[in-house]
């Protein structure tokens, strides 16, 4: 049986979580948690006597595509005790997830993977990564005269960062639009903040951060212009004589190594967070597709996991408003059935990893895991704006 847990079964989901992913709390951080958790996000399946078996997290959330704010179901802290593992609980549950979003139209869905070919199997598909640098004191940018000013924080900051972040994080595909309780609860509890503010006393840019071992490591760095970005390296500048170097977490597209003048630093990219389109149909219509006047794309997309996805969407953005149809398939069938017998067709991993701008139809196509004509894949990428995706929180 899957359910939501009640108040007084929150301990038992803490206890699994502490076991699965092998950690442990202390005890106000067991009264924190208990405090924040709300027993309507966590489903769990339980045996005849009650016992909790499996259970996952699904959490409200709204995330930009496209540089618009959607509804999104983020998954968490799935977990299963070892004794119940390869029974389909976990399938069950994710199951059990995918249909209560799509009953309540959150027609998106992200999760951090503890295996991506697990997630893959459900129609989840690698959706965002990040850069990580590691840059030696010696390499650091020369010091430059700025109008503004760097200050630090109290951990009570969000109304001054968020303006900020929102401005930085409408460009990315998947990052989350923060309320203030995710800011004080996830972002801002273990970080060191410092804000630059110009001269007209507007913040333009932050830095989350932490000194362990003479490295300081910087978990957010949000620059909106060039001022606050030396600014703030200024301000990272200023720790030398405290630290040997610094690690900065950022965008796939980010490109500050160019702009050093030591370019050779070392530098990562790691696959990051993986999603999934919960209800094709109303995705699509809440897609800002590009606007390109007398054409309609075909996509016949096949979703084995949630069924209702699969069949035929015409999709047309001309003029002001765009229409998308739905064409549901014959059983057995998965193919054009309309006159003129064109498209693409996909499956859902493929089509969120295109909607994410994670991979381009043409990458895709010449892989092997699309298939239609050249001149429908070009009609599909013309129709596609190019936000890179990314995410900084975890969840």
């Amino acid at each position: 049986m899957i359910r939501n847990l009640q108040k007084e079964e929150l301990m038992h989901s803490l206890e699994l979580s502490q076991y699965a992913f092998r950690y442990s709390l202390t005890k106000e951080d067991i009264e924190k948690r208990l405090r924040n958790l709300d027993p309507a996000s966590v489903y769990g399946t339980f045996d005849k006597d009650g016992q909790l078996l499996a259970k996952l997290h699904l959490l409200p959330f709204d995330a930009y595509l496209g540089g618009k704010s959607v509804k999104m179901g983020g998954l968490a802290g799935v977990a299963t005790w070892p004794e119940n593992r390869r029974k389909g609980l976990v399938r069950q549950l994710l199951r059990h997830s995918l249909e209560v979003m799509n009953n309540t139209g959150t027609n998106l869905s992200m999760l951090h993977p503890f295996s991506v070919k697990f997630y893959r199997s459900f129609g989840w598909e690698l959706t965002c990564d990040y850069k990580k640098y590691k840059i030696h004191k010696i390499q650091f940018p020369p010091f430059h005269e700025v109008s503004g000013r760097v200050e630090r924080l109290s951990e009570e900051s969000s109304p001054i960062l968020s303006p900020i972040y929102e401005r930085f994080s409408e460009r990315y595909n998947g990052s989350l639009k923060r309320n203030e309780v995710w800011w004080n609860n996830n972002v801002l509890s273990n970080s060191k903040i410092a804000l630059y503010r110009q001269s007209n006393n507007e913040g333009a840019g932050y830095i989350l951060y932490s000194i362990k071992e003479n490295v300081m490591e910087i978990e957010e760095f949000v620059a909106l212009d060039r001022e606050s970005w030396e600014g703030l390296w200024n301000f990272i500048r200023n720790h030398d004589s405290m630290i040997n170097e610094v690690t900065i977490v950022a965008p796939p597209d980010d490109e500050m190594g160019f702009y050093l003048d030591d370019p050779k630093i070392h530098q990562e990219q790691h696959s990051y967070f993986m999603a999934r389109v919960v209800n094709v149909l109303e995705a699509l219509r809440e897609y800002p597709f590009n606007k390109i006047p007398g054409e309609t794309l075909f996509l016949h997309v096949k979703d084995d996991f949630a069924e209702w996805n699969t069949g035929t969407y015409s999709v047309t953005a001309d003029g002001i408003q765009q229409s998308v149809n739905f064409f549901p398939a014959k059983e057995g069938e998965f193919s054009c059935q309309m006159a003129p017998k064109r498209g693409i067709s996909l499956g859902i991993k493929e089509l969120t990893a295109i909607l994410f701008n994670y991979k381009q139809p043409k990458s895709l196509l010449n892989h092997g895991r699309i298939s239609g004509r050249e001149e429908d894949i070009a009609l599909f990428e013309s129709l596609l704006p190019k936000n890179t995706p990314f995410i900084y929180d975890f969840f």
